[in-house]
């Protein structure tokens, strides 16, 4: 009887160790897997591999051909205060604004960090006309999702707004969304000037090279100003 015990309480240990051996073995592979699904959709940052400073958010070979452009009326003057936020509430976006131009190469530069919004210095500026373009990163090494990592989520009429430094706002409403390869893409009709007041967003879509650090595609969206109605003398409140 001693002997069957023993072997029973034998038999017992070997079970319970075996089934903490499978339970943590299962585990491993769920956090194996939910890692990867964070480091894929970018939740989470990805070492020293990623987006970068080095990563072109914008295009190269951009022509400025400027072409005249046709502001909405307005009760008060266009603010000349410096950009300051970039807001988007579908996109979760809320980002400061800095303002770059194109390098000596005729590149367009790129924020160095996950966070800004760019503003270039060759476009319109927002209530004077014409096309304002920004971009921002999509992702970023070390960080995951960056600013305008949402910005795919964008549906028609969603709106734009553009905060000054003054308290001045101007608000757009998308119109178009869709990602180019970046060398088949009108880069002349993106960020060139247009005929209505726009706001162009660019950001980076398609296929990440780790080799170049440089993505094949751009998410171009571009959104019409919203006119702000104008107080006529029939529309004013009685005294």
């Amino acid at each position: 009887m001693k002997f069957r015990s023993a072997s029973q309480a034998h038999s017992q240990r070997l079970s319970r160790l075996s089934l903490i051996v499978m339970a943590m073995g299962i585990a491993a592979l769920i956090a194996a897997a939910v890692l990867f699904a964070l480091s894929a959709t970018g939740i989470i940052g990805n070492g020293g591999l990623g987006s970068g400073p080095g990563t072109v958010t914008g295009f190269g070979d951009v022509q400025q051909t400027p072409i005249p452009s046709t502001p909405l009326p307005e009760q008060t003057p266009p603010s000349e205060a410096p950009l300051a936020r970039l807001v988007i509430p579908d996109a979760k976006v809320d980002a400061a604004v800095i303002t770059l131009g194109i390098d000596a190469n005729g590149v367009m530069q790129s924020p160095d960090n996950a966070y800004d919004v760019a503003w270039y210095d060759f476009s319109a500026r927002p209530g004077f006309g014409g096309n304002a373009v920004f971009s921002g990163h999509v992702d970023y090494h070390d960080v995951g999702a960056a600013v305008f990592w949402n910005l795919r989520d964008l549906q028609p009429n969603d709106t734009i707004e553009v905060q000054l430094a003054d308290g001045a706002t101007y608000q757009y409403a998308v119109s178009a969304l869709q990602c180019l390869p970046v060398a088949e893409a009108p880069i002349s009709q993106i960020v060139g000037p247009t005929l209505s007041e726009v706001v162009t967003l660019i950001t980076c879509c398609g296929q990440f090279n780790y080799n170049t650090r440089q993505y094949d595609s751009r998410l171009v969206v571009r959104a019409d100003r919203i006119a702000t109605p104008a107080i006529t003398s029939e529309a004013a409140p009685a005294n």
